[in-house]
């Protein structure tokens, strides 16, 4: 076979083809940043965080009741009241601020972490709350809300003690 032949045959062409343009594809695939530029980190604000936004405080707890070791009755003006079948925890709980209403907290993950100032208490974030203090234990889903008012007080009976919520406090179901 002469060179001629071999030159003009289409399975040359072809590879031919092939040849020159993966050097073009190559040309416009983009370029790996350097390795300095890989291996620092780049700057993540709260809004930009792949855990989502930063965890806001939204209550301070004073009692955790766990379900599984009292025999727990709550009332609303005296009428006792049908709790979520499937809660955890009963926890008595003071609003930190307005922004977030308790009301919409239904369905929503909140996190449990041990307030600094206070022995006993809990602060109760919206989200999951990054502190070391935060174990797995220690998230939880609001089932249900209760919400305390002067027209309608919330009562919780644990073992025969009794409990009154003061007004604007609640009682999360976790």
């Amino acid at each position: 076979m002469s060179y001629r032949t071999f030159v003009s045959s289409p399975v040359t062409a072809f590879i031919l083809f092939l040849i020159f343009s993966q050097a073009n594809l190559v040309a416009q695939l983009p370029r790996i940043p350097q390795l300095r530029a890989v291996t620092r980190p780049a700057e993540i604000t709260p809004d930009k965080s792949p855990l989502g936004p930063k965890p806001q405080l939204i209550a301070t707890s004073t009692e955790r009741i766990d379900r599984d070791l009292e025999e727990i009755r709550v009332y609303r003006n005296g009428r006792p009241v049908e709790l979520f079948p499937q809660f955890h925890e009963l926890l008595t709980a003071t609003q930190a601020d307005h922004r977030e209403a308790f009301a919409s907290l239904v369905g929503r993950s909140v996190a449990l972490v041990p307030t600094e100032a206070h022995t006993g208490q809990w602060d109760v974030y919206l989200g999951v709350a990054s502190s070391s203090y935060t174990l797995a234990g220690n998230i939880f889903v609001v089932k249900q809300v209760l919400l305390s008012s002067r027209k309608n007080p919330i009562v919780v009976r644990v073992n025969g003690q009794i409990h009154s919520l003061k007004p604007g406090q609640a009682l999360l179901l976790l």
